[in-house]
């Protein structure tokens, strides 16, 4: 297990590992892909609308498997049920945040039901092995005439709406828990909610362009350039605002004139002349921001996909290491020495790396699960399919007329 030993006394450890470090880095993704996936509904970016569907099946199997992080961490997973059983709101921040994971969750399911309800009628009245599958999914409701589909519209954007506020929730408050840890120097910090919010939104935009240039070719149809050039667009703003952001964190925690000794003295010794200063200086800051940044002003690089996939892998590279340099950099500055905490990951067992890879690989397994469940492709668009729709509308109006 990841374990932590002062270099002489052996007094403190790390008690937040590897998977501490992937849950805000799963929960993440699932804000910034949701925002992405809200790009068509709410800000009526239509370029972005085939990309809309795949974005909410995404975003929701990593809500469901970012929990297995912290229950992967916790010695006794069961005891999660005291923090529903018992009223330990709002005085508990960690029970207050399941309520907030439980309300996104109802969210999902519910923007999973409007925005796929009119392909899966169509489905359903085409038959096929998986017809009664489509019934149950469409919950009754077989409403196929042009005013269920623009209720649905309004229903989608009131609940995408809400959801890129309970997207930020739901990040930010991650960032509010560590950033009200006064325990910790590093961690106490009012900026530390709005790092979480940009960072994410930074790594879900990656994310999209990742997934969505890989399922076109798995699926072998072309990449829309509009769609992965847009994506690219809003990545690049939203890294130089994390470069504000990180410029910004650096002025109000490195500089001693500007914050509290304990924490510019823990910010350089750990992260500017420390164990951490690969991570924070090649990794978050070299990997993760400038190397998009170079990327997108060389045109061809720019313009071309393996330019696409070096910024995006480099964000998630960049991002995932601000996660490391959040979690474990906080809790190596000793309180009680003036050493640093020695900080060993292992490969196997316990709050290792292999169990961060299985938490990533049940997401994957259960967004396969959605989308072979949910019609998401936009191009499996039988032409039957509006003949469903017009004999639907001649039967409706014949027992008007009736």
């Amino acid at each position: 297990m990841p374990h932590g030993a002062l270099i002489q006394s052996g007094l403190e450890n790390v008690y937040w590992g590897l998977m501490i470090v992937t849950y805000p880095y799963i929960s993440g993704l699932v804000a910034g892909s949701f925002v992405v996936s809200s790009l068509s509904h709410v800000f009526h970016q239509k370029v972005f609308d085939q990309l809309a569907p795949l974005a909410v099946l995404i975003s929701f199997a990593l809500l469901l498997a970012a929990p297995l992080t912290v229950l992967g961490d916790a010695r006794q997973p069961t005891n999660f049920l005291e923090l529903l059983s018992r009223g330990h709101w709002p005085y508990s921040p960690i029970a207050f945040f399941i309520l907030i994971w439980l309300a996104y969750i109802v969210l999902m399911l519910c923007e999973l039901y409007f925005a796929f309800r009119a392909e899966n009628v169509r489905r359903a009245a085409l038959g096929g092995p998986r017809q009664r599958l489509y019934r149950i999914l469409a919950l009754g409701n077989r409403d196929l005439r042009p005013e269920a589909a623009l209720r649905d519209k309004r229903i989608l954007l009131v609940l995408s709406s809400l959801g890129i506020l309970m997207a930020f929730l739901f990040h930010g408050y991650i960032g509010f828990i560590f950033g009200s840890t006064k325990a910790r120097p590093l961690w106490a910090t009012p900026l530390m909610p709005v790092l979480f919010i940009v960072s994410a939104m930074v790594s879900g935009i990656a994310l999209m362009w990742i997934a969505y240039v890989l399922t076109m070719r798995y699926y072998r149809r072309p990449v829309q350039r509009a769609v992965a050039d847009g994506l690219l667009r809003y990545l690049v703003l939203f890294v130089l605002l994390d470069l504000y952001m990180d410029a910004v964190d650096f002025l109000t925690s490195a500089v001693p004139a500007y914050t509290q000794g304990p924490t510019a003295e823990g910010f350089q010794r750990i992260l500017l002349h420390g164990p951490d200063t690969g991570v924070y200086l090649g990794l978050q800051l070299g990997v993760g921001l400038f190397v998009p940044l170079l990327v997108w002003v060389i045109p061809r690089l720019r313009k071309s996909l393996i330019g696409g996939a070096v910024m995006t892998a480099a964000v998630l590279i960049g991002v995932y290491a601000m996660r490391w340099d959040v979690v474990i950099a906080g809790q190596v500055q000793s309180k009680i020495s003036q050493n640093l905490v020695a900080v060993k990951i292992p490969w196997f067992g316990f709050d290792s790396i292999q169990t961060v890879v299985g938490v990533f690989a049940v997401a994957f397994v259960v967004f396969t699960g959605l989308a072979w469940l949910f019609p998401w492709k936009s191009w499996e668009t039988p032409a039957e399919w509006q003949g469903v729709a017009n004999s639907q509308r001649e039967s409706l109006q014949g027992g008007e007329r009736a």
